[in-house]
């Protein structure tokens, strides 16, 4: 009996966990939502990595802080001088005004006025050398002046959605109302990699500026970020970095603008108001690191539209007269999302566009905005390709929807109803191998039988 007991005991314990399993696994499947990866500690007074492809923020520290740039607000004079010019191969004069505004002893390749360069050659000083008086040449050869060209320069840093940023120069230099923040210039810096011609010349380590008109002597020039082009500190070589821009000032310290590529992982980093080149380098490295080994791309075709509950009219008119329809994705292949997302835990929002005739090709029926942890993590258009051209019907039966606070709700039920199932499945157990199968209980209920036998015989015999 007493092993009896012993095995039961055992046998309760096993069943007991098999169903706390089966519950974790429930309660996994409910949320499906893995938590976002916190920032890990850095020395930095604030930094944002990026990533490239959807624009998400996946690791921050006082993202949206003001701070003086300095001269990684150069990103975005190159951004503007690539995106007005009619080819890089215009000629650029450096005027008195454009080597007078740039401090003495700051910056700077030496030009002098009257001298003329190619916009090309100039973005390779501006960006490799972080010459000042090229970006004060530049922004004159763009706006006709320095203060025209600062208000370009808010102009697009509005339209790229920065609130927390106010340009006054093109170079960088201290200004009371120059400001910034890490996530509006990873904005920015994202904006400008995806031009092929900011990517090759921020991702070129060395150069050499050929002879001017009033210069008979070439000008080499090496890129100050050490991440890529580590030729002064070797030890802050870090191999996935591919193109950056570096930026100092007393008053705005040491900041940085890296870009750095793993496998599918395209992002950039962002690095300000840092004590010392140790710090601005090594927290780079730290964070970027950090991302790649926390985050992985998701691909969009893999994550279900859901159409069918948008319940919008035209998803329904194309199922009415094509019910084979198919619908893809055009704009963003893949997501950044934490790795223990489960696909469960993407939420798409559709918005459809209202269409009164499809031609056949290909069709923009709407958009699609990925959501993870309330946040959107990046957005893409659906596409309906048709063999035919058709217009809709008048009548239009719209599907009905189900709010999302009642499939929150179901889910909820759900989970409290798997609670309660198994807390009385414990309990039955409990009661069944430690009541019921206790020893002298048995003993009780065979010698019950045993009279009861006995009984009946005696009256059969009566």
């Amino acid at each position: 009996m007493g092993r009896l007991y012993a095995k039961s005991k055992i046998t309760l314990l096993l069943i007991i966990s098999l169903v706390i399993s089966i519950f974790n696994i429930n309660k996994t499947f409910a949320v499906s939502q893995a938590p976002w990866p916190k920032c890990p500690s850095i020395k930095a007074k604030s930094a944002v990595v990026m990533d490239i492809t959807t624009g998400t923020v996946l690791v921050s520290k006082n993202a949206t802080k003001k701070w003086y740039p300095a001269s990684t607000t150069k990103v975005m004079t190159a951004l503007l001088a690539i995106e007005k010019a009619k080819s890089l191969d215009e000629t650029v004069e450096f005027t008195k005004e454009a080597i007078n505004a740039s401090e003495p002893g700051s910056s700077s390749i030496g030009m002098t006025p009257g001298e003329k360069l190619s916009l090309r050659e100039c973005l390779y000083g501006l960006m490799l050398a972080s010459a000042n008086e090229v970006a004060n040449a530049i922004a004159i050869h763009t706006a006709g002046s320095i203060e025209d060209f600062a208000d370009m320069m808010n102009e697009k840093a509005k339209e790229l959605g920065c609130v927390n940023t106010h340009f006054k120069n093109p170079s960088g230099l201290y200004e009371k109302d120059h400001y910034t923040c890490p996530e509006d210039l990873a904005k920015i810096a994202r904006e400008a990699i995806k031009m092929d011609d900011f990517r090759e010349i921020a991702g070129t380590r060395t150069h050499v500026i050929p002879e001017t008109n009033l210069m008979k002597e070439k000008r080499p020039v090496s890129n100050t970020n050490q991440l890529f082009n580590p030729v002064k500190f070797p030890q802050y070589g870090y191999e996935y970095c591919y193109a950056g821009k570096t930026g100092y000032t007393n008053e705005a310290r040491f900041n940085l603008v890296s870009f750095s590529k793993k496998g599918a992982m395209d992002v950039v980093c962002v690095i300000m108001n840092a004590e010392s080149k140790d710090v601005q380098y090594t927290n780079t490295k730290k964070l970027v690191d950090y991302a790649f080994k926390r985050f992985r791309m998701l691909q969009t075709d893999k994550i279900p539209l859901k159409l069918n509950e948008s319940g919008g009219k035209t998803y329904t008119n194309i199922i009415e007269n094509d019910p084979s329809a198919e619908f893809t994705v055009s704009g963003v292949a893949a997501l950044a999302v934490p790795k223990k997302c489960d696909i469960n835990g993407v939420i798409t929002e559709i918005k459809e566009n209202d269409l009164k005739a499809i031609q056949a090709g290909k069709n923009y029926i709407g958009s699609v905005d990925y959501r993870y942890g309330g946040e959107c993590i990046g957005s893409a258009d659906i596409v309906y390709t048709s063999t035919r051209a058709y217009s809709f019907e008048k009548n239009e039966v719209i599907p009905k929807v189900v709010p999302e606070e009642s499939k929150e709700k179901k889910l909820n039920y759900f989970a409290v109803g798997m609670i309660v199932v198994s807390v009385l499945i414990i309990l039955c157990l409990v009661w069944y191998l430690l009541v019921y199968r206790r020893p002298s209980n048995i003993a009780r209920r065979r010698y019950r039988r045993k009279k009861r036998r006995i009984n009946s015989r005696n009256r059969l015999k009566w």
